[in-house]
């Protein structure tokens, strides 16, 4: 496997290396890989990095800041890679100078100064069909790092944060000859000057906030990488840190990588997804003319119906956004096991909605499930298999269809939230749906339950029609199709 496919690239990323153990090659060989698939992408630092030395589709920018915006702009439309640092330096890297041609063939000896921070995340807003790749920390090429107070130099707008670490390192001492700053490892580690490295010891720098996580920004994946050099040894010890890494709830997968390899990735350790359901449920039901979240269904009331329905699939957090008569509905379900968050402005529409239980989601929740009120018809298997396709794929955006018509709940990745809680009005994720459709997973189910939502009486006898799911309504009422044209969500 390539390294994009394992990092999961997708375009106007902003990937911050930090850590120890293969940084620059790493973004090297992602620069590579990127601009074989015809991906525009920017190498920079925030620290220093070697100089590289450009090729025929390359572009060595120095410039200052005022000035790096517009020239970048206008590079990307001729060079497919596009370096850039603020200016060169005259020192020599002593370790490098040493080394054979072999670890350094495209770099010169000297150094550059990086960029500040703020310019990339400038960058980022400008260059929306382009990947960055920020070298966001220095480890004086050694194995294993944990960074001092002003370290690592990670843009505010970081989407994927990579975390690094050499397996050479393990067995030998924690000495300045092996690691960067032995003494703040030893002090993350508990671990005392000269022992000898342990997997517990790698995948406890990598996870630590004061270590791989420092400066952690809120939306961005978190995603390691061990660098594994020899290709044929046991990678018992890698998957050991592998498994260790992915109990912080943050660390999406776990790359572990033969950096200079023909396929670089190894093998790609994955947890089980962390997908959290935002049961919506906030509105006044004007056009029913009562509360439909309390209509009878079956021995329950809808919102029960619906609560329980996704209580009983494979998710981790159930959140429900309340608004319309709030602490009446409140009290209907106060005995199941659900967070319950209150959106005082949902007179404004859904988006209020969505913006309010996205923000009562914990930081480890990796996908939003979104569930309307009032769908009784949509089943857990219908949830389970949109949660296993995203926890297969891993796709930004996964909907049910029924004979090539798609419909409700919608599941949306972490990378998405920052553009969900952009939305206004009364709309859901309709927009990012369509913007994203290149991106997009669908699931074939065999119920049109997913189309059916309740906006009148004639709806709520169509339920039972389309779901099977009982309302006892008053026989006489015309039955509706509730199938709708488009998603509600």
């Amino acid at each position: 496997m390539l390294l994009h496919h394992a990092l999961n690239v997708k375009t106007n990323d902003v990937i911050s290396f930090v850590g120890a153990g293969g940084k620059t090659t790493a973004a090297l060989r992602l620069m590579e890989e990127l601009a074989g698939i015809e991906q525009r992408v920017v190498f920079t630092t925030t620290t220093k990095i070697l100089e590289p030395i450009p090729r025929e589709d390359e572009y060595l920018l120095l410039t200052a800041e005022e000035e790096a915006l517009l020239r970048v702009l206008e590079l990307l439309t001729r060079y497919p890679k596009v370096f850039l640092a603020k200016r060169r330096l005259e020192e020599v890297d002593p370790i490098a100078l040493g080394e054979s041609d072999r670890d350094y063939p495209m770099m010169r000896l000297n150094k550059l100064e990086g960029v500040p921070p703020s310019l990339v995340d400038r960058l980022a807003q400008q260059l929306s069909e382009a990947v960055i790749l920020v070298e966001a920390d220095g480890a004086r090429h050694r194995a294993l790092k944990a960074p001092a107070a002003y370290e690592p130099v990670a843009p505010a707008l970081t989407t994927i944060l990579v975390p690094m670490a050499d397996l050479t390192v393990l067995g030998k001492p924690l000495t300045e000859k092996h690691i960067h700053r032995p003494d703040l490892v030893a002090s993350l580690t508990g671990a005392a000057l000269g022992e000898p490295v342990t997997v517990e010891m790698v995948a406890r720098v990598l996870t630590h906030p004061e270590g791989g996580l420092k400066g952690l920004p809120k939306q961005a994946r978190v995603i390691p990488i061990l660098n594994h050099r020899a290709e044929d040894r046991p990678l018992d010890d890698a998957r050991q840190i592998a498994h260790l890494v992915l109990q912080n709830k943050r660390v999406e997968r776990v790359i572990i990588a033969s950096l200079r390899a023909p396929e670089p990735v190894l093998e790609v350790i994955i947890p089980r997804a962390r997908v959290v359901a935002i049961v919506l449920a906030a509105g006044e039901s004007r056009r029913f003319g009562q509360p439909k979240q309390l209509l009878p269904v079956g021995d329950k009331t809808m919102l029960q119906h619906v609560v329980d329905v996704v209580l009983d699939s494979p998710l981790e957090q159930v959140i429900v956004v309340l608004g319309c008569r709030a602490a009446e509905i409140r009290a209907s379900i106060a005995d199941r096991p659900v967070q319950v968050v209150v959106n005082q402005e949902w007179k404004s529409g859904l988006s209020s909605s969505v913006r309010t239980g996205l923000s009562a989601m914990k930081p480890e929740g990796g996908a939003a499930l979104f569930v309307l009120a009032d769908q009784p018809g949509v089943t857990t298997e219908v949830i389970a298999k949109l949660v296993e396709r995203y926890r297969e794929t891993q796709s930004p955006i996964v909907v049910p269809t029924h004979r090539g018509r798609r419909g409700n709940p919608a599941l949306f990745a972490r990378s998405l939230f920052g553009k969900l809680m952009e939305v206004t009005g009364d709309q859901g994720g309709r927009r990012l749906i369509a913007e994203h459709e290149d991106e997009l997973e669908e699931i074939e189910v065999e119920t049109e339950a997913i189309f059916t939502d309740i906006d009148t009486a004639e709806d709520y006898l169509a339920v039972e029609t389309v779901s099977g799911v009982r309302t006892p309504v008053r026989q006489g009422l015309k039955q509706a199709c509730a199938c709708t044209p488009d998603p509600k969500f």
